[in-house]
């Protein structure tokens, strides 16, 4: 079987995998992925603030849990959602149940394949935090480049393969040292295992090294065993604005969210150094601290 095939099938596994319904709450928890999620969903949805709600028709890609659908048919835009997770999809029909349906769909369905729309249909495209999961991305922005009207904005949210906290631990260090001065394209867990043994270093070691390399407890910590066939895909903001600029898109603005330290809601001494960090982050000279953003969001035009 073609290995897009098998990886396609093992990525809808793993969204129809219970532990995925965390994505019903995850919203409301108290600590690092909440606050990153919840300051990546505001900073979107400001992007809205110009726009004359109904006259603007919306796509988003990957809805998950259906948080953000939520904010933006509850200001009254006309709403369409795909999503690969059919529990998911029945998540976020439910946290949408008190919305007229003429205004707002959930559908399931694959970016791996042709969008179920005419040509100029949206006003607005936004995917947050699923490129990872493309195993054609190229595909992927022609297809969204393709059903958006002339003018129209593309909203493109993305985790940060680069984040400023990945620098600051000596494994995470390597592999991004690594993965900066090589192509690889794939993510790893953070272990010195996953860098050995699943990179293209994998090529420097025989079979009696790869087994010692497995027994050991230093080279293993941290690391993770995924029982599916697939890696997610690596992204920063230099490589989505490449993709973007190769399928006609231009970029309006580069901007980034937090936070940039392993930090929660308390607000001990690291939350105010984080927020330090996000405060000088909107000043020149130090707007470069931006590339190092919990998420890069990045707005094209058409």
């Amino acid at each position: 079987m073609n290995k897009k095939i098998i990886e396609k099938k093992e990525i809808k596994r793993w969204w129809e995998y219970k532990r995925q319904l965390r994505w019903k709450n995850i919203y409301k928890k108290k600590d690092h992925s909440s606050l990153a999620l919840n300051n990546r969903m505001e900073m979107i949805l400001n992007y809205f603030e110009k726009f004359q709600v109904k006259k603007i028709r919306i796509l988003e890609i990957g809805f998950g849990g259906g948080q953000l659908a939520y904010q933006i048919i509850k200001k009254g835009f006309n709403y369409e959602g795909i999503d690969i997770s059919e529990s998911l999809t029945k998540v976020a029909r439910k946290r949408c149940k008190n919305f007229s349906k003429k205004n707002y769909s959930f559908k399931v369905g694959s970016m791996e394949e042709p969008l179920k729309y005419k040509k100029s249909t949206f006003d607005i495209v936004i995917v947050a935090g699923v490129l990872q999961y493309a195993l054609k991305p190229n595909f992927v922005f022609k297809e969204i480049f393709r059903v958006m009207k002339k003018e129209s904005t593309f909203i493109c949210a993305q985790t940060n393969f680069y984040k400023l906290h990945y620098f600051f631990n000596l494994r995470s260090l390597l592999i991004r040292l690594f993965y900066i001065f090589s192509n690889e394209q794939l993510e790893i867990s953070n272990s010195l295992r996953s860098l050995l043994l699943e990179t293209s270093l994998k090529k420097l070691f025989n079979n009696r090294q790869k087994n010692k390399i497995k027994k050991s407890k230093f080279l293993n910590k941290n690391f993770i065993k995924v029982d599916f066939k697939f890696k997610k895909r690596v992204f920063y903001r230099k490589k989505i604005v490449n993709l973007a600029n190769a399928n006609g898109f231009k970029i309006i603005k580069k901007d980034a969210c937090g936070p940039y330290l392993y930090v929660d809601y308390k607000k001990n001494f690291f939350w105010s150094i984080n927020f330090l960090i996000e405060t000088v982050a909107k000043l020149p000279p130090f707007n470069f601290l931006k590339t190092l953003g919990e998420s890069q969001i990045l707005i094209f035009r058409k």
